[in-house]
């Protein structure tokens, strides 16, 4: 990994970014078409994500841009959401911006035309159609493509109320139904294929997840003294490593929890994804495994991460919601009128 800024927005590269970029185009072979083609992917996904940190800057973010496995991802890190409106923007500024880049090579090659078969004109003419192919592919509405989040912004405009698992639903709809359409008209690829069929697995748990997290409380079942100390261990693990900024590492530490069994384990590795995630500024994931864990196991960090991420998605009446669990779970109203951000709604 390696990081640069480009004016206010920090940027993080993983390995895995020029290593898929390296897949995707395995046609091109070794030679200075495949250099060319991974510096096409390289800018085409940065100016997609920059046309997110714009708008999300301008909305009050401090967004921040990760380029990881097939693609990048734009953690604006609002404090509140920007509600449906903002949203919609915000998702369909990245598709916008590449195809602005798009437009400026078309431009580059109508007033200095590089030599025909040249590696100028080349890669000019991947610029162009990526700009256009990867803004039609983001726009189909499936999550967690912009054009998914573009759905789910006019869902919940117009339900007005959260709709992920509505909108998760239909993601897995258009994404068998695109795939199919595809496979019979132009023959099977397999990359798409590969990716709309993720997008399903992502999509139903998701709808899943969604769904869990307003279902009813199960008891909780006796803690095992050793669990407990390896889930008190691995939370002073994450919580060390996030306030250094190291993510993935406390993903790791999460993968490692997860592997051990046990509802308290369960519980506690979802909780810490979710103040993982609220740290990178994803609000909606962060609810979605708080939620998750409250219903594994009902304990009152649970339900505050839950309260905390509801409040920053504009969702007041879920964050007291999620405070009276909390406090339902042990925590006590001194301790959530003491928190600077929830005290309020206590």
């Amino acid at each position: 990994m390696f990081s640069f800024r480009i004016g206010p927005f920090p940027v993080r590269v993983y390995a895995w970014f020029f290593l898929s970029a390296v897949l995707l185009g395995q046609s091109y072979g070794f030679g200075w078409r495949m250099a060319a083609w991974i510096f096409v992917v390289f800018v085409s996904v940065l100016c997609h994500e920059l046309g997110h940190a714009v708008v999300g800057r301008a909305f009050g973010g401090r967004p921040e841009i990760h380029l990881q496995a097939f693609g990048g991802v734009t953690f604006p890190q609002f404090r509140k959401g920007p509600g449906p409106g903002r949203q919609f923007l915000l998702s369909v500024a990245g598709p916008l911006f590449g195809l602005f880049l798009g437009a400026a090579a078309w431009g580059l090659v109508q007033f200095f035309p590089p030599a025909p078969g040249s590696p100028a004109d080349w890669t000019m003419g991947q610029f162009m159609w990526v700009s256009v192919a990867w803004a039609i592919f983001n726009l189909l509405p499936i999550l967690p493509l912009d054009g998914g989040q573009m759905m789910m912004a006019v869902i919940d405009g117009v339900r007005r109320k959260p709709s992920v698992a509505l909108a998760s639903w239909i993601s897995v709809v258009v994404s068998v139904a695109v795939g199919a359409t595809v496979s019979l008209k132009w023959g099977v690829d397999p990359f798409l294929l590969l990716f709309l069929g993720l997008f399903v697995f992502q999509n139903v748990q998701r709808a899943r997840l969604a769904t869990r997290s307003t279902s009813p409380v199960p008891r909780s079942s006796p803690v095992d003294a050793l669990e407990a100390t390896e889930v008190e261990s691995a939370t002073a693990e994450v919580r060390d490593l996030l306030q250094t900024g190291k993510h993935e590492a406390a993903l790791a530490v999460v993968a490692r929890l997860e592997g051990r069994g046990g509802p308290l384990s369960t519980s506690a590795a979802l909780r810490l994804r979710a103040g993982i995630e609220l740290s990178r500024g994803d609000n909606e994931a962060a609810a979605l495994f708080a939620g998750q864990s409250f219903s594994v196991w009902p304990t009152p960090d649970a339900a505050v991460v839950a309260a905390r991420a509801n409040l920053r998605l504009g969702q007041p009446d879920r964050a007291r919601n999620w405070l009276r669990r909390a406090m339902e779970a042990g925590a006590t109203l001194g301790a959530v009128r003491s928190d600077p951000e929830l005290g309020a709604l206590a």
